[in-house]
């Protein structure tokens, strides 16, 4: 076994056990104090969002105003002080009918301000777009070396140098976005914990990255060190007859 091979099979089971552990749990650093005006409580939708005009035949028109809204994770900062938001309803099979009763938990929220107050997501916005652009110029690269690798195979290159090289910079780009795409939800995610204050609860992190990437790059990674090795056994064998 080559060093390479040996490099990159231990980092695939390293990441392996990382994601599971880290798929378990948050990440949350407590930056704020509660304060007794601290609420959060289901009230009617504020002129600045939304708004209701009554025109003199009876009709209501309801306008909606511009918002801006972003997604975080979220966590409550006592689990065992908080009420629950608990639902129960009826459901009927066959049978009969049956009472359900669950427990809602607040994991994934959407928070919006009103158009005015956009000023703390357009740092957001200009993060996000990078990242799409970067990501584009990534996947954009790996389609093309994708395209080289299946025109060698079609030609019955397989154990070959440059098979072997297509695979390892593919794999090295998967891998490399996934860091890439972690480091900037890690970084968006600080910067909410430092900006947005909820009332009973916590902005958390969880890495919103596709792990797929990591694991697929690390997995072709190791797969072109394999097909050198093959391609090494293959000039032995063309050398011994």
């Amino acid at each position: 076994m080559n060093k390479k091979l040996k490099i990159y099979s231990t980092l695939f089971v390293a990441v392996l056990i990382i994601l599971v552990v880290t798929n378990v749990f948050y990440f949350h650093e407590s930056m704020w104090y509660a304060t007794p005006n601290d609420k959060m409580e289901f009230v009617d939708c504020p002129p600045e969002f939304m708004s209701r005009e009554t025109l003199p035949d009876g009709r209501v028109i309801t306008t909606n105003h511009e918002t801006y809204g972003y997604e975080v994770y979220v966590a409550p900062k006592d689990k065992f002080k908080q009420k629950s938001l608990m639902s129960t309803a009826k459901m009927s099979d066959s049978d009969g009918t049956e009472l359900q009763t669950y427990m809602v938990e607040m994991q994934k929220v959407k928070l919006s301000v009103p158009a005015s107050q956009k000023k703390f997501f357009n740092v957001l916005f200009v993060v996000s777009v990078i990242t799409s652009v970067v990501a584009l110029i990534v996947i954009v690269w790996i389609l093309s070396l994708v395209i080289k690798l299946i025109r060698n195979i079609r030609r019955g290159n397989i154990f070959v140098t440059q098979v072997s090289k297509y695979l390892e910079i593919t794999g090295v780009l998967l891998s490399a976005l996934y860091l890439y795409q972690t480091i900037v939800c890690y970084a968006i995610t600080r910067y909410n914990m430092y900006h947005i204050q909820l009332a009973d609860y916590y902005v958390v992190f969880k890495n919103d990255a596709n792990s797929m990437f990591i694991l697929t790059g690390l997995a072709l990674m190791i797969i072109s060190q394999i097909i050198l090795m093959g391609k090494d056994l293959k000039e032995e064998q063309e050398l011994t007859i």
